[in-house]
């Protein structure tokens, strides 16, 4: 998709067929994409997803925002309407309408990145739409996932090391274990990828390894805890039975 679905320009096209991509894409198209590149990011941590993530979010905001109002069109400023009326879809039916998605996606890049932009514009996403639901909250439940994410307290998780390292990979299964829905995860080692993170994320550059061993931070606020390299003092933390404590079967 990002290769085919673009315009020369970089906008995202909505449809792919027999090697021709057309009609620029719809709010839904960058929700539903940044949202599976940020999940994408947090399971393999290769740092061009993130990036894009962020630079589809961007352009979101760009193209559909209610400058006036608040919320997202659904259709973009740069799209012939039949209608002559831009609408909004607000209602989580049978899939998350791609307001909802764009909460949850500002949330989650405000919290990795830290960049106020993203912050700012998440709470006026939410005050847009409490309102309506308030009145339907049936209506509105992945809207009110984003909430909740909100509400807190929402935690930045910095996992460093080296991510070959069995180490790192065992505190990483650890992690992956639990059910973290107020955690957002980032990973950190330097080279390469960790300086294209550091531009994105400065926090996460401040987390190093301890004396050479693959740590995880758990921060609020970007308030960090005392680094953690012991899968099963991190599962411990976490309130999880360690894999080594575990009965079989």
């Amino acid at each position: 998709m990002l290769e085919k679905l673009r315009r020369d320009d970089g906008r995202l096209l909505a449809r792919y067929r027999d090697g021709e991509a057309a009609y620029p894409a719809y709010l839904d198209d960058y929700a539903f994409l940044a949202w599976g590149l940020l999940e994408l990011y947090q399971a393999t941590f290769k740092v061009k997803y993130l990036e894009e993530a962020i630079r589809l979010t961007r352009e979101m905001h760009a193209l559909f925002w209610d400058r006036e109002n608040g919320g997202f069109y659904f259709s973009a400023d740069d799209q012939d309407e039949a209608l002559g009326a831009r609408g909004k879809e607000i209602a989580d039916l049978a899939i998350p309408s791609g307001n909802s998605v764009a909460a949850w996606n500002l949330l989650h890049l405000s919290r990795l990145t830290g960049a106020e932009d993203f912050k700012d514009l998440a709470y006026r996403q939410l005050c847009s739409f409490a309102g309506a639901a308030g009145r339907a909250p049936y209506a509105f439940t992945f809207y009110l996932c984003a909430l909740d994410y909100f509400l807190g307290p929402p935690q930045e998780i910095v996992v460093t090391g080296n991510l070959d390292d069995q180490q790192t990979r065992k505190l990483l299964d650890v992690l992956r274990s639990a059910y973290l829905p107020q955690a957002t995860l980032i990973f950190y080692q330097e080279g390469e990828e960790g300086g294209r993170i550091a531009v994105l994320a400065p926090h996460a550059a401040d987390q190093k390894p301890v004396d050479g061993r693959a740590a995880v931070y758990i921060c609020e606020n970007y308030s960090c805890r005392q680094p953690v390299t012991s899968p099963q003092e991190l599962a411990q933390m976490l309130g999880l039975q360690s894999t080594e404590q575990r009965p079989a079967g």
